[in-house]
């Protein structure tokens, strides 16, 4: 009966397979891309096409793109002044470690 704890072979087993399997996909991706990229390259009318679409769908999506990017930079000024906060945190308890250090010896 297996154990349900897996073992250090089947963990490190299933990283490489991971790895190897994310190696094949970022590769056909790239190989891919850089296919279709050349062929509208070679191609005006397809892609004067695909600007025309990209620039209708940001229009009738424009308050939707605007939204999520207002609600993005918010939460990013939340993340700078959270990991701020943090760091401040950790320097005023730096000082305390070298002052009970140096009151020990």
């Amino acid at each position: 009966m297996k154990s349900k704890d897996p073992s250090k072979d089947d963990v490190a087993f299933t990283r490489v397979t991971t790895g190897v399997a994310t190696a094949v996909a970022t590769t056909t991706i790239i190989h891919t891309s850089k296919s279709v990229m050349a062929t509208l390259a070679r191609q005006p009318l397809i892609l004067f096409g695909l600007g025309i679409a990209a620039g209708y769908f940001a229009h009738k999506y424009r308050k939707e793109i605007m939204l999520i990017t207002c609600k993005t930079a918010e939460q990013s000024k939340h993340f700078v002044l959270q990991q701020k906060e943090n760091i401040q945190d950790l320097l005023e308890e730096f000082p305390e470690e070298v002052v009970d250090r140096d009151i020990a010896k």
